[in-house]
């Protein structure tokens, strides 16, 4: 049997597809489209998979190799692979996660973030808008910036401080009862 895997760019994700079925279009873990220079396909044949039902070997099957072959071959171990150090770093990630008090989903691989630490922005950093609806700005610097990174792909968010959050609203509600 012929078993073809993609493996998901964005969350590293193993996806195996039905042949009957087809290859996924998206990845059904973290929903990033898979396609041509994004997906990486990998064909996996098995030891009875590899000859034509004449008994005879495929032409392309002259480079993989029998289970004895594999057996003399320096392979690295699945500790070193990463085996026991990503269930440790799945373990740590975990720990750090549930001290957080907001945690919020990764919008490419919908995995929770963490906590990284805080950014302030300076005056001389920032230039406010001003909308025309409320006439003056609803957010002054410095304020912080609580930056987030997310534990399988990697990707960096930040958010508004929690007391910059309240001065935002306070400033808009302001500007609201003013008009």
């Amino acid at each position: 049997m012929n078993e073809q895997n993609t493996i998901c760019p964005w969350c590293q994700t193993e996806i195996v597809w039905d042949p009957e079925i087809g290859p996924e279009e998206v990845c059904p873990h973290c929903f990033n489209e898979l396609g041509s220079y994004r997906s990486i396909q990998v064909n996996l044949k098995t030891g009875a998979s590899r000859h034509e039902p004449d008994g005879e070997p495929d032409e392309d099957d002259e480079d993989v190799l029998d289970e004895d072959e594999w057996d003399g071959l320096d392979v690295p171990d699945a500790e070193w692979v990463g085996g026991e150090d990503l269930d440790t770093y799945g373990e740590a990630v975990q720990a750090c996660l549930e001290q957080q008090e907001e945690a919020p989903e990764c919008v490419s691989c919908r995995e929770l973030m963490l906590h990284a630490g805080d950014q302030e922005v300076a005056k001389e950093a920032f230039t406010p808008v001003v909308p025309l609806p409320l006439g003056k700005p609803f957010l002054h610097a410095p304020y912080k910036l609580q930056v987030y990174v997310c534990p399988s792909c990697f990707k960096v968010e930040t958010r508004l401080g929690e007391a910059d959050r309240l001065l935002m609203v306070e400033a808009l509600k302001d500007a609201a009862i003013k008009r």
